[in-house]
């Protein structure tokens, strides 16, 4: 179960969220303009009023949705990420995939020492195959 604490700055109507350790948007949750802030540990909380109402001990989050929001969130935001690294690799030429992939001259020169120039050759053929000129 998340750790959650949501505070809102009465002075500018802004607020702040933390969500297991991590500061999220808090523009895309909804809290009641009388509440000052929640506090939530797993499975217990509290909720503080600006407008006199005492404070109140809840059981239940659900009804914020913060955690449904915030994985939706941070799929998005992996999504994102998984894309623009696609693209990227989308981008590259056999030459600059073979230059990544390639061990380096130290390696090769050991691979070349164990495994003979034989062993050497295929290591390299296997990147050549796996990106072949266009």
């Amino acid at each position: 179960m998340a750790t959650i604490t949501y505070i809102k700055d009465g002075e500018n109507s802004k607020s702040q969220l933390t969500i297991d350790g991590v500061q999220v948007d808090s523009s895309n949750y909804g809290v009641a303009s009388n509440i000052h802030a929640i506090q939530w540990n797993g499975s217990k909380g509290t909720i503080e009023y600006n407008d006199g109402k005492n404070n109140e001990d809840i059981t239940d989050i659900s009804s914020f949705d913060f955690e449904t929001k915030h994985a939706t969130e941070k799929k998005a935001i992996a999504d994102a990420e998984k894309k623009a690294e696609a693209d990227i690799i989308a981008s590259l030429t056999y030459v600059d995939k073979r230059q990544a992939e390639y061990p380096s001259i130290p390696n090769q020169l050991d691979d070349i020492y164990h495994n003979g120039i034989d062993g050497w050759k295929a290591t390299i053929k296997a990147v050549k195959d796996k990106y072949p000129k266009s």
